[in-house]
């Protein structure tokens, strides 16, 4: 019966040892889970953080593309009115001293002032129409 209660107790505690090791194997592989969930963790808010900034970056172009298109609205609205008087202004200017310097006999194109002039006039039509263009090319892109 002692060789009995003393197998049982061999038996007991190699029961416990091997339960032991379950445990510690359990306990190994949650932590290596933990870990492995911890680095997930760390990925995935360095990935979302990347993302938050780029998305701020992207509002804050579109915010200033808006901006600058009001701007050249802006622009825009002040040449359509300025624009017409200026040019019909030279214009005025530039006929009567031509027909000046004609009176006189002189050639007005000699003049740099008559070259420069109309070159200003022509100069404004552009900037008009580039503004102009500018203002579509928004509008192509859906900037309102």
């Amino acid at each position: 019966m002692k060789k009995v209660e003393s197998i049982w107790a061999e038996l007991s505690a190699k029961a416990q040892e091997v339960s032991k090791e379950v445990e510690l194997t359990e306990e190994q592989v949650e932590l290596a889970s933990v870990g492995e969930l911890e680095k997930q963790i760390t990925d995935m808010k360095r990935a979302l953080d990347y993302f938050d900034k780029r998305i701020a970056e992207g509002d804050t172009y579109i915010k200033e593309l808006v901006k600058y298109r009001n701007f050249s609205l802006d622009v825009y609205s002040k040449l359509s009115k300025i624009t017409p008087k200026m040019q019909e202004g030279a214009q005025k200017k530039l006929d009567e001293f031509e027909k000046a310097a004609k009176e006189l006999g002189l050639s007005s194109n000699s003049v740099p002032q008559v070259k420069e002039i109309k070159r200003l006039i022509s100069e404004t039509e552009k900037s008009m129409q580039d503004q102009k263009s500018l203002l579509k090319r928004f509008n192509q892109q859906g900037i309102k």
